[in-house]
């Protein structure tokens, strides 16, 4: 290896939180992986202004519940219940920050919510977030803040609804660049000898390339007593890529690079149709060697 390799470090996480089921896996995660790091977490509540202005049209109406009536919506009530939101997150983050004794913050902002969260992440080593938010309609199943998150350059933890199992399968793949070297030393920082496994997607056009890798993988992670499995995948496929993530039931796919995702197809199928959580390290921008 001709370049340094660059260590994994996370000092500052920020945890965007909505009160939904997903924001409140990407908390659980976050504040554990805060502990694992000893790194600082800060929550972050985005008023949606998009919410408020729908809120002033005089045909908005909430539903009441049991009963089902309806009631017209106000800017007043929708302020409300987004203060009502706030707190409950609030309150999520000061019990898991006290379950897992890191140092916590929080921040409620109003904007609209993407750029408020894209805004705040420039000042943090990592972004947590769910993979999608409160569902509005089926084209909100994916979660346009994730989608952006994954598109930028950001390293992001990206979580599904469920929170991760303990001693979670950790996926990585590796082609031999530095951004990839990042990754398998990311991989082998957040696994625990004792209860993760950590499987390595070697990204080589042959298995005299995916030797040559596997030696650099091992030399990698050399002293970190990990149980290393390896499989060789196609280097520039990410339909390969999707399969080994379905086949090997990974609780977390680490990347150090985001260029398999600018296919669309790639990234909704990651986003939307697995349960594993996806760390982005990368901002595509890395030639694969």
């Amino acid at each position: 290896m001709t370049e340094p390799d660059q260590p994994f470090e996370i000092r500052r996480i920020l945890v965007a939180l909505d009160a939904s089921p997903h924001s409140m896996a990407a908390l659980k995660a976050a504040a554990e992986l805060a502990a694992r790091l000893q790194a600082d977490l800060l929550g972050l509540f985005v008023e949606d202004t998009a919410l408020l202005d729908l809120a002033e049209s005089p045909y908005a109406r909430e539903l009441l519940y049991p009963a089902a009536s309806q009631a017209p919506l106000s800017r007043t009530s929708m302020e409300s219940e987004l203060k009502a939101l706030s707190e409950r997150a609030r309150r999520a983050l000061a019990a898991a920050a006290e379950q897992w004794k890191v140092r916590w913050s929080f921040r409620t902002v109003r904007g609209k919510v993407t750029a408020e969260i894209m805004a705040a992440a420039s000042e943090f080593d990592l972004l947590a977030m769910g993979k999608i938010g409160w569902s509005l309609g089926p084209q909100a199943r994916m979660g346009s803040s994730a989608r952006r998150a994954a598109a930028s350059a950001i390293p992001v933890l990206l979580l599904p609804e469920r929170a991760l199992a303990q001693g979670a399968r950790l996926l990585v793949r590796y082609d031999g660049s530095s951004a990839s070297r990042l990754a398998v030393l990311a991989a082998a920082r957040l696994a625990s000898p004792e209860t993760n496994s950590l499987t390595v997607l070697l990204a080589a056009p042959d298995r005299e390339r995916a030797a040559q890798l596997q030696r650099e993988v091992g030399a990698l992670v050399e002293g970190k007593n990990i149980p290393i499995r390896y499989r060789q995948i196609d280097l520039e496929d990410g339909e390969t890529l999707l399969r080994a993530v379905r086949e090997e039931k990974a609780g977390v796919l680490v990347l150090g690079s985001r260029n398999l995702l600018r296919d669309p197809a790639v990234l909704e199928a990651l986003l939307r149709e697995t349960e594993t959580a996806l760390l982005l390290l990368g901002d595509g921008s890395e030639s694969e060697l």
